[in-house]
């Protein structure tokens, strides 16, 4: 999903994985560059911790690979949903989400890695609250401790037709082979906006999210992911408590 889920700290594949439930990226390698196309669906649509509407379905474009000690990410995530309330009128309209993303990581030990990037996203639809493109640059590190992995990234705000300047997001997951050609992922995820999204004038909301994801490798290139997301936040205005369940297929190659 969620999400959510939209870059991280952790491999662009996990990210995925974790936040979205919208994939889980098995890229055929070819020249060392990674790429897949994943189509997948989600009965809400909870993004960093905001209830934007009902039924999400989704495509993602993406690719990776490395270059000395740099390693590389692209991507470009669409997403439409109905039943949006917060859409003008509060007639349930729907919204459809496009989001580019680019980023850069580097190992400075086997246990620490650096990240950092830029993401573009525009709406379209009749929500007027997130009606205008943002541009975010974000910065993270993430690290594995006893087999949990461990990630932190803040998103600086670009945009001036946003109130929020910054977003934070801390992650710790645990990934285990569930059976063969069946891995599962447990995470936990809690994050801050300094300055709620939405102009309402809220300030520092929280929010947290309990997920668990299966990966399924189809063979052949082709993976599947089930996941479900539990999303809490310390205010109604963004989101009530909501459990989130997202299917997709990936195909790389």
């Amino acid at each position: 999903m969620n999400l959510s889920h939209t870059a991280s700290v952790m491999s662009f594949k996990r990210t995925l994985s974790i936040v979205g439930l919208s994939s889980s990226l098995v890229g055929f390698a070819s020249a060392e560059i990674e790429s897949s196309i994943s189509a997948g669906y989600n009965n809400q649509y909870v993004y960093r911790g905001v209830d934007l509407g009902d039924d999400q379905a989704t495509l993602s474009l993406a690719a990776s690979g490395n270059g000395g000690d740099l390693n590389w990410n692209i991507g470009l995530f669409h997403g439409s949903n109905e039943g949006n309330t917060l859409s003008t009128g509060g007639n349930g309209a729907s919204l459809d989400e496009t989001r580019i993303h680019g980023g850069l990581s580097t190992a400075l030990s086997d246990c620490l890695s650096l990240n950092a990037g830029l993401i573009s996203t525009s709406y379209s639809g009749g929500v007027a609250a997130i009606s205008a493109d943002r541009l975010e640059v974000y910065v993270g590190a993430s690290t594995s401790l006893s087999g949990i992995d461990l990630s932190a990234t803040a998103f600086f705000n670009e945009s001036d037709n946003y109130t929020g300047d910054t977003y934070y997001e801390v992650t710790a997951s645990k990934s285990v082979d569930v059976a063969e050609n069946v891995s599962g992922t447990l995470a936990i995820t809690y994050g801050n906006w300094n300055k709620d999204p939405l102009s309402q004038g809220l300030e520092d909301v929280d929010f947290l999210s309990f997920a668990g994801t299966l990966n399924i490798d189809l063979g052949d290139s082709v993976s599947a992911s089930v996941g479900v997301t539990h999303i809490t936040a310390d205010t109604t205005a963004l989101t009530e408590d909501e459990t989130v369940v997202g299917t997709s297929l990936t195909l790389g190659f």
